[in-house]
């Protein structure tokens, strides 16, 4: 009896969570430029005892966050207009020319941003970013201070936890943050960010990409 033998043999990620990292150079000028800028915002949002509404009623703990309705993104300040242009519209590009696999050119898309600046004690509860019609979310960071790990990591969390009952699966991913970095994600990657313990603050500008109603 002939014995039965394999014919092919495939391992497919059918449906994967890409995570898009790109690190840039001579962002520092920038950078110094953004921190100025969210300072000054930070500033006057505590002398009008007003603050900051968070995206949801339990995400930013403590820390700033600009209002909803402010994109921050279209602020009139030159370096926040050089982030837009040279770092964030052509990552946003990149990703839906290679992970969503459309023409950027005829894809109508609306960027909404915000700014977050968290210090010692302050932290992001989990969450996604589960808006109807968002394609991608988004994080550059500005300043990220020296802090042990996990202090101010981006943490995030598998989205097929079933997966992890078998024991050996990764729950989690941790990131270590840098400035000059940005990270574009799906919406539903839920992720959190580790308590700051120590001095310095850690500030980003984050955002979501979101297919335009016609």
């Amino acid at each position: 009896m002939k014995p039965i033998e394999l014919e092919t043999e495939t391992i497919e990620l059918h449906f994967p969570t890409p995570v898009l990292t790109r690190t840039f150079l001579a962002a520092d000028s920038i950078n110094e430029a953004l921190i100025a800028l969210i300072n000054t915002l930070e500033k006057t949002a505590t002398r009008k005892n007003q603050p900051a509404r968070t995206i949801s009623e339990n995400t930013t703990q403590g820390g700033f966050q600009t209002q909803l309705g402010t994109n921050i993104l279209e602020d009139s300040n030159p370096a926040m207009r050089r982030l837009k242009q040279e770092i964030v519209m052509p990552s946003i590009e990149h990703y839906l020319a290679n992970v969503l696999e459309v023409d950027p050119l005829f894809t109508p898309i609306e960027v909404t941003s915000w700014a977050v600046s968290l210090s010692a004690g302050d932290w992001q509860a989990p969450h996604i970013h589960p808006n109807e019609y968002t394609l991608i979310s988004g994080i550059y960071y500005v300043c990220v201070p020296e802090r042990p790990e996990p202090e101010g990591y981006l943490e995030f969390i598998n989205p097929v936890m079933s997966s992890v009952s078998l024991g050996q699966q990764n729950a989690s991913r941790l990131h270590r943050p840098k400035a000059g970095e940005i990270l574009l994600f799906p919406p539903y990657y839920m992720h959190y960010v580790h308590p700051m313990r120590g001095g310095g603050k850690r500030q980003v500008v984050a955002f979501d990409v979101r297919l335009k109603a016609s």
